[in-house]
């Protein structure tokens, strides 16, 4: 059995390098050579907490790309050496939502990465309707970008944004980021970034945010009624923090959109005022999850590299870090810990 390099998961906090098996494919898989794997926000709890991945070993990784080394039998029209990402997430065929082709809300989901072993390896085995080929002008290092990219893109449309609608984003790491360039895409005529750290401010505005506040130094409210005098049309709530989760229902206008993409995983106390404020101003309120239609992986996939294809979404500019896997460990314990600084972190498998 041919062996290849993996960053494996083998308890909670602990990282090692491994030589394993190159996994082999069925009729129906293709085998990836890895080329770039980012590092996911949710990747921090799943390898440092207590009991945070579904299985041990794992080796993590859903935001990746690279080339097609393998074919399974049935594979047809997808030849070697092809430029790809994928499509993690793999639907129950059972979850009466898998059955409406809401492929994202299935029930006993997998996603590569965190149930099935993922990108942080030389080799990854795939379902052939999770391959998805890549523009030719598009590098193999923005190809890794697609998919948080996606999350962002089906966020905005979930929005029910209208040409000419003020937006704010609220958390402006990468998530917030490539909200920022999907909200101009829709047609925002202002876009306001907001974040308590002012590099991720200055990269947002670099992005296309016409304005930014520092809700640390600023009232939030406060700011955003100044500029706008009634609220903005649509919040996407990328922070994930209660904080952010309920000022975004305070800064939005009377029938305004609301859309919560961050996840705090703490319970959402809300103000009387903040409760009346959703009904007295008839809010919409959505959450947003993964990014996944019908036809699978669906149109926020399609839109999202249409738009790279066309250099309206980028993705380089927003990575900070370029690691090997042998410095993944090390680095996702600092990340967690906070001990530096960081936007987004991509680990050079087999780099270009």
């Amino acid at each position: 059995m041919e062996k290849m390099k993996a960053a494996v998961l083998v308890a909670p906090g602990v990282i090692e390098v491994q030589e394993i098996d190159i996994p082999e494919i069925t009729a129906d898989e293709v085998l990836i050579k890895v080329s770039y794997t980012g590092i996911c926000g949710s990747d921090l709890p799943r390898t440092q907490n207590e009991n945070g991945a579904r299985k041990y070993p794992l080796v993590i990784g859903h935001e990746f790309s690279g080339t097609v080394a393998k074919v399974g039998e049935n594979v047809k029209n997808l030849p070697l050496n092809t430029p790809v990402c994928v499509a993690p997430l793999i639907p129950d065929p059972e979850s009466i939502y898998t059955k409406e082709g809401l492929y994202g809300l299935s029930d006993n989901y997998n996603i590569i990465g965190t149930g099935s072993n993922g990108g942080m390896a030389e080799y990854v085995k795939v379902p052939i309707e999770h391959v998805v080929p890549i523009p030719n002008s598009l590098s193999l290092l923005d190809a890794a970008g697609v998919e948080p990219a996606a999350i962002s893109f089906h966020a905005l449309r979930k929005s029910n944004i209208q040409a000419g609608d003020k937006v704010a984003v609220l958390g402006c790491g990468p998530i917030g980021q490539f909200a920022v360039q999907c909200a101009k895409i829709f047609g925002a005529s202002e876009i306001i970034a907001v974040d308590i750290f002012q590099d991720k401010l200055n990269l947002a505005k670099e992005l296309g945010a016409t304005s930014t506040i520092n809700s640390k130094e600023n009232n939030l409210i406060d700011e955003i009624m100044k500029q706008t005098g009634i609220g903005v049309d649509v919040v996407i709530e990328t922070a994930g923090s209660v904080i952010t989760q309920e000022q975004a229902l305070n800064i939005a206008r009377k029938n305004g959109s609301i859309v919560f993409v961050g996840i705090s995983h703490q319970d959402l106390h809300l103000k009387a005022s903040s409760v009346e404020k959703i009904l007295r101003g008839e809010l919409t309120v959505n959450g947003a999850w993964n990014s996944y239609t019908a036809p699978y992986p669906g149109r926020d996939w399609e839109g999202t590299l249409a738009f790279m294809d066309k250099k309206e979404i980028v993705f380089q500019p927003m990575i900070s870090h370029h690691i090997s896997l042998e410095e993944l460990g090390d680095y996702l314990t600092k990340m967690h810990n906070k001990t530096i600084e960081f936007n987004k972190v991509i680990v050079d498998v087999n780099p270009e």
